[in-house]
């Protein structure tokens, strides 16, 4: 008898249809943010990326809109994405970072893992100096080395073009999505509000993406000011 029940059992769960897991406000948040940011993506692609930015921004203890802020300059969440240089994916990793890094950047769910990983090591270096985050988004385009040889943010027309775009689709998301995750450590938590520092750098907070390329020369004069020691 107890045999039988155990089969009909069996029989009976296997019939039902599988029940859907609900997916959590915060994923719907930003995978709804990066359907808006690029239009192309299939809702399971950006539910995927919205997971993953979520698990990833958690376990490094990274605002998960500055993660999203970084890879929408980077690649416009194209994972297929190839740079002039080589760079690969939705973070744009070179080859050499992603092999320290220890990720596939042909894996959108690795790649991001790793530009998080790698962000949280730049925001730890330059933790506690004068627009540290500013210097962490420099010193992920032009590498860490070139943000210490000039001691602030170099002076390369990309880079300095690229630190207010990355501000710019920060600022904007952080008006959009809340960040719903447990606030990171004090002394490298990314703040929620717009400081005296950061508001200089920040320009057309209106637009998520920017229309057209910052002026290179005001943000040299920009960058300039800002760097002095």
């Amino acid at each position: 008898m107890a045999a039988a029940l155990f089969f009909v059992s069996a029989v009976t769960s296997a019939a039902l249809p599988a029940v859907a897991h609900p997916v959590p406000p915060i994923e719907s948040s930003y995978a709804a943010v990066l359907r808006h940011l690029n239009p192309h993506l299939q809702a399971h692609q950006a539910q995927a990326y919205a997971r993953s930015i979520v698990k990833d921004a958690s376990r490094t203890h990274v605002d998960p809109r500055f993660l999203m802020s970084i890879v929408t300059v980077e690649s416009h969440w194209e994972a297929n994405a190839l740079s002039r240089v080589g760079a690969r994916g939705l973070g744009q990793l070179m080859p050499h970072t992603a092999a320290v890094l220890g990720v596939n950047a042909w894996s959108p769910a690795d790649n991001l893992r790793g530009t998080a990983s790698y962000l949280r090591q730049l925001l730890s270096t330059f933790a506690g100096r004068k627009n540290a985050m500013a210097l962490a988004i420099a010193g992920y385009n032009a590498g860490p080395k070139a943000v210490e040889k000039y001691h602030g943010i170099p002076p390369y027309a990309e880079t300095q073009t690229y630190v207010v775009r990355v501000l710019n689709v920060w600022n904007a998301l952080r008006g959009r999505i809340g960040r719903a995750l447990a606030p990171a450590p004090a002394a490298l938590a990314a703040r929620p509000a717009v400081t005296p520092e950061e508001r200089q750098w920040v320009s057309g907070v209106d637009q998520v993406i920017p229309t057209q390329s910052v002026d290179p020369a005001a943000v040299t004069t920009t960058a300039t000011s800002t760097t002095t020691n």
